[in-house]
């Protein structure tokens, strides 16, 4: 990981110390190779104490470091040259491992706002009257795709819904080989970004695509359906039978190429993907996350119920399910079986895969929430972040320490109100976040 920014460099040829602009200069006069030895020789000389950001020097440094590891998945040398010899990195987008800008970079829709304002009720009426109106428009081929891969074609909808509003409109303002390098250098999560960069230069080295039209979102997701790059090559499918897979522009082969990879993650056309159902005080609400999975039957024995009906019909009381209440105990709760799973690893985001099941619903007819989402505020990232550390610290929250409110972070934040007396509400608040550093205060010093 070359994030470092030096404070100055050595000239391979002269060995001359440079300052950080001087550097810049002779970089951009480099060959890629030479460059990249320049920095690295430079990085290997300034030691820790240098390690503090991130730099357009070394982001040039990462593209030739990173040459032989694309070169060693098929990529030609004189096609990563030529796509990445113009590159400049994207410090403005979200997700980047920058430290220095902690708490205040942009982040995703679904971590941002509130659940509440995410699954907007006006927002999803708007685009299930489109939706419906898309599906008659697109029937013969909806009702081919369900049959040849067994997704749910109001699913499909829905997800084409949400990315893009059926190709209407979408966030495809940034240009895929930037951001992939970018977040292949800085991101958060650099392997992901790294398989993919590989696979958004072979698209141009395979003809798939030029680079000057990989139009994508902040993440490099592209077409009508918004797919990686590594999804292309594992799910595209040709359906419109012109001889290319064309998720840009064919609503057939972007429609299929997604269900066919709802398919490849687990798709079980036998279920729904959930449904609203009433908790009662007494259910511990740190069980609401997708870890865990119990048949119906037991979460019926605990009080839950169905909102719509008075029981669960007896089909599926055997079915795994998992408790999703997005907002804690302040808003609406809903049981999730194998398909919400299956939506989430489209994008993982519990707003996300309710945002599409909801949407969904509402398309065919139903859908909408019957309990009301109580006013919450979204803490600031900073302090979920410090949550977060301190829940790790006492054993509580074991993954990322991201600053979004997600379901193992939500079902920690119960778990410790609980331990603490205080009242139980899985979400991060103001009190919360108080008694947590007044706990940290009057620890001793061993065990903060």
């Amino acid at each position: 990981m070359l994030r470092s920014s030096w404070r100055s460099y050595l000239n391979p040829v002269t060995c001359e110390a440079m300052s950080l602009r001087e550097t810049g200069d002779c970089l951009q006069k480099m060959p890629l190779q030479l460059a990249f030895l320049c920095a690295l020789f430079s990085l290997l000389l300034s030691g820790p104490a240098a390690a503090a950001s991130v730099s357009q020097e070394g982001f040039k440094a990462f593209l030739g470091s990173f040459r032989a590891k694309a070169v060693e998945k098929g990529v030609r040398p004189d096609v990563y040259d030529a796509v990445t010899r113009d590159l400049t990195a994207d410090f403005s987008l979200p997700d980047l491992d920058i430290p220095e800008r902690a708490g205040k970079q942009p982040g995703q829709p679904e971590f941002v706002r509130t659940p509440e304002q995410y699954l907007s009720a006006k927002y999803l009426g708007d685009l299930a009257g489109q939706g419906r109106k898309f599906y008659a428009a697109h029937k013969a081929t909806l009702d081919a795709i369900e049959k040849a891969y067994g997704i749910d074609l109001h699913i499909v909808l829905a997800v084409w819904g949400r990315e893009t509003a059926f190709g209407t409109s979408n966030d495809s303002t940034y240009n895929a080989l930037q951001v992939l390098a970018t977040l292949s250098y800085a991101g958060n999560r650099k392997d992901l970004f790294q398989k993919n960069f590989i696979y958004a230069i072979r698209m141009v080295q395979d003809g798939v695509i030029a680079a000057r039209d990989m139009k994508s979102s902040w993440a490099g997701a592209m077409g009508l359906a918004q797919f990686m790059p590594e999804d292309y090559y594992l799910h595209a499918v040709d359906m419109d039978g012109d001889g290319k897979k064309d998720i840009w522009h064919s609503v057939p082969d972007a429609l299929a190429s997604l269900a066919n990879n709802l398919h490849g993650i687990g798709w079980d056309r036998t279920q729904p993907w959930g449904l609203e159902v009433r908790v009662p005080a007494s259910v511990d609400c740190s069980l609401g996350y997708l870890d865990i999975r119990k048949p119906v039957s037991e979460w019926a024995a605990m009080g839950i119920a169905p909102l719509k009906g008075e029981a669960f019909p007896p089909e599926t009381l055997g079915w795994q399910a998992s408790l999703l209440q997005p907002a804690g105990v302040y808003g609406p709760a809903f049981l999730t079986f194998q398909n919400f799973q299956a939506i989430r690893e489209y994008n993982k985001s519990d707003l996300y895969a309710l945002f599409v099941g909801d949407l969904a619903d509402r398309i065919r007819g139903g859908g909408g929430f019957m309990r009301r989402w109580d006013t919450i505020v979204q803490i600031p990232t900073a302090d979920v972040e410090y949550m977060q550390t301190r829940l790790a610290a006492l054993g509580l929250y074991g993954d990322t320490i991201d600053g979004k409110a997600g379901g193992r972070t939500r079902s920690a934040a119960g778990a410790y109100q609980k331990r603490a007396g205080m009242p139980q509400t899985c979400w991060p608040t103001k009190e919360l976040i108080a008694h947590l550093k007044a706990q940290e205060q009057n620890a001793p010093a061993n065990v903060r």
